[in-house]
Formats: C-alpha cells, sequence, structure tokens
C-alpha cells in the first residue's frame, strides 16, 4: 500500500493545507492497477484528517477491497464557504478533484467515487454529495447533524461554546440558505431520474444523544422514506457518537460502495469461535 502525508498549497483557501491519501498497490501479480473506487472522507468537529484513520481500521478495509480514501481536512467549517473563514465547499468540490487528478490520476468516473463522513462531516456528506450528484456515485453520512435549522434555533437561544463556530460559518444571525439543508437537498435530489440520483446510506447510533443527533436521524429518515429515492436506506444499531460504531459504519458503507458482501463477511469472521 502507499499511505502519503502531505500538505499543497490551495488557491481556493490561499495556504497551505493537509492531505493524506491511502493509494493501494500491494497486488500479488506485482502490477499497478487503479483503485476500484475512491472515498473522499470528511472528518468531526473539533478533530481533524488524521483521527479517523488512526482510531478506525479504515485503511485495512480499503486495502481488502482495493480502494483509495482520500482523508481531508476542514475543521470546524462543516465544510461550507464560511461567512468568516474558508471556502471549503469549494475547495472540495472543485479544486481538490483537480489537484488529485493532475497529481496522482486520481480521477475515477461518478459510479466508483463516494462519499462518507462522520458527525460533523456526516453533514458535510449530505451537503456537498446532495448539491452535486453529478460527482458522487454514492454517499454515507454517519451520526450527522441533520436539522441545521433546529441546531441554529437552538445555538441562538441557548448560546454555548459552539456559538462561535456556527457565526463564523453561517453568520450572526444563523442564516441557512436551501443549499444548506439537508431536508431540501434531500427532495431536490429526489426529483431528478433514478440513474442521476447518489445511492444514500444514513447510519446513526441509538443511543447517539448529542444535540439529539439519533432523533435528527430518525425524523430525517421518515421524511426520506416519503420521497421518490432511488436507493435509500436508513442503517441503525445500538451505538454512541464514538469510533467503536463509525468503524463499523464504514464497513458496512465500503459494502454498499462496492456493492459486495464485505461486510457480512467480516462479521460472520469476527462471530466466529474462538479455538482455546
Amino acid at each position: 500500500m502507499a499511505f502519503i502525508n502531505g500538505t499543497f498549497y490551495s488557491n481556493v483557501l490561499e495556504q497551505e493545507v493537509m492531505l493524506d491519501l491511502y493509494l493501494p498497490n500491494d497486488r500479488a501479480e506485482n502490477t499497478i492497477k487503479a483503485p476500484d473506487g475512491v472515498i473522499y472522507f470528511l472528518h468531526g468537529m473539533g478533530s481533524s484528517q488524521k483521527r479517523f484513520r488512526e482510531y478506525t481500521a479504515a485503511n485495512r478495509y480499503a486495502m481488502d477491497n482495493h480502494l483509495a480514501i482520500v482523508y481531508i481536512s476542514a475543521p470546524m467549517s462543516f465544510y461550507t464557504d464560511m461567512k468568516y473563514g474558508m471556502k471549503y465547499y469549494t475547495y472540495i468540490t472543485e479544486e481538490l478533484p483537480q489537484f488529485l487528478a493532475s497529481a496522482y490520476n486520481l480521477n475515477l468516473p461518478r459510479e466508483k467515487t463516494f462519499l462518507a463522513g462522520l458527525s460533523m462531516g456526516g453533514y458535510g456528506t449530505l451537503k456537498i454529495g446532495l448539491n452535486n450528484p453529478d460527482m458522487f456515485g454514492a454517499i454515507a453520512p454517519f451520526s450527522a447533524p441533520t436539522n441545521m435549522k433546529q441546531m441554529a434555533a437552538t445555538m441562538k437561544e441557548v448560546p454555548t461554546g459552539s456559538m462561535s463556530t456556527f457565526v463564523n460559518v453561517y453568520g450572526e444571525d444563523l442564516v441557512m440558505k436551501d443549499e444548506d439543508d439537508p431536508w431540501y437537498l434531500i427532495k431536490k435530489v429526489s426529483e431528478l431520474p433514478a440513474e442521476k440520483q447518489p445511492r444514500i446510506r444514513l447510519m446513526c447510533g441509538k443511543q447517539d444523544e448529542l444535540a439529539q443527533i439519533y432523533k435528527q436521524n430518525v425524523e430525517f429518515d421518515k421524511y426520506a422514506r416519503t420521497l421518490p429515492l432511488a436507493d435509500y436506506k436508513f442503517m441503525s444499531w445500538d451505538g454512541g457518537h464514538e469510533y467503536a460504531f463509525w468503524d463499523r459504519a464504514l464497513l458496512h458503507a465500503v459494502a454498499f460502495f462496492l456493492e459486495n458482501d464485505y461486510d457480512e463477511n467480516r462479521l460472520k469472521l469476527w462471530r466466529s469461535e474462538v479455538d482455546m
């Protein structure tokens, strides 16, 4: 395998930006083959592009399936062109794909290009994936805040330490546009022909009580199931806002992206009896 940790200068962000890449290249026949897919991965609030790959088996799952992973850094941004800050949405949707194609020949067709993320990155997955259905063949948000307007209203009523983050992203009045709202976006995507819709797997732990995220996901799922979505499903099991949950979520996401039984096979193996 090739793991690349580095920086490059972003003209959009007007600064050097961190970027980690996992590129599969160990093959028994000693040949170089293009990845079978690429996952753009979005980290959570207060974290970085390093945390997910360090706390989960992400690279091993990618190795087993000959996938590339792009670990994106976008701190405290909600993956938005911020009111007072960087233009991370433009960076991720325009500049970064061009850089990856130029520097690493990582330019796969839509049906092999996937998007996933956790918490703030789960929201980013919905925002970016649903706003750009022509870029991503499938998306998988983990533990995503889905009702950002409700969260903004809460911030106004009971300001917390996170208030400054919301102000930097959305401005003092916390005004959110339609393109910031997953409810608006999922309906807009549902109006596309089936072949132009990204496939969607929403995942959240049943004990995820942070900002009522599980409740937000249940309500969002109830609405999404009323829409003519071509391939949508909400998956939930016991778990909180934690890496143990997100590791398993990625296992399911990889199988979903590649439409194989990788997750079922792994889970069966882990449940096998141990000879003592």
